[in-house]
């Protein structure tokens, strides 16, 4: 981008620089709801029973929920001209408005530490976790969807606004971030245990060769 005059990227060209804004790396894609999907559930299978009774959960389940009880709430059309730090509070305040549980966040965030412990072709980067974290977040609360219904004589018409959030940049980052600082501990105390479950339930990575 520099030798063409185009920006400042000393090394990579527009394309990989805009695909590492969108997913943490400059050569992997994001995961899709499917990869994560047996990660998640056995992460969520063992947090549940463990709420009450294992320090580390109890205390990060805590904490993740003050996160989001603090957090603001606006509706996805209202987001422009706000800094990427207030955008990723009101991602929060989205989560919550959704009524999603704290214990799913910290399920998401051992989910995806587990599949890149287990991916055949891992990008072991910390910002490629974190925006890992971050997207999946945002498909639990995917934007501001309103219908509108109108009867023009005897003919009905009905007009929709969908506005989805964009889920690139820095927002990203910060939270994926706020999430890791309160997972940490709970996440490096039981990923080996939640990734040997979702061994056992759903067997390896389909990309790793058969046992």
């Amino acid at each position: 981008m520099q030798a063409a005059g185009k920006g400042l990227a000393s090394s990579h060209c527009r394309r990989h620089v805009e695909h590492k804004a969108r997913h943490g790396s400059h050569w992997k894609r994001s995961y899709t709801a499917g990869e994560l999907a047996p990660y998640l559930k056995a992460a969520l299978s063992y947090i549940r029973p463990r709420l009450q009774t294992e320090m580390f959960i109890k205390d990060t389940v805590m904490h993740l929920a003050l996160l989001l009880e603090q957090s603001p709430f606006e509706i996805a059309t209202r987001l422009r001209g706000m800094s990427a730090k207030a955008r990723a509070s009101i991602a929060f305040g989205r989560l919550r408005k959704k009524a999603v549980k704290p214990e799913r966040l910290l399920a998401i965030h051992i989910a995806i530490t587990a599949l890149v412990e287990e991916d055949p072709r891992p990008h072991r980067v910390k910002e490629f976790r974190i925006v890992q974290v971050a997207k999946a977040l945002h498909r639990l609360a995917s934007g501001h969807h309103v219908v509108h219904e109108l009867y023009i004589g005897d003919r009905r018409h009905r007009s929709e606004l969908h506005k989805f959030p964009r889920s690139s940049g820095r927002v990203l980052r910060i939270m994926g971030q706020r999430v890791e600082d309160i997972c940490e501990w709970a996440t490096a105390e039981h990923m080996a245990a939640v990734l040997a479950l979702k061994v056992k339930r759903y067997g390896r990575h389909p990309g790793l060769p058969p046992c």
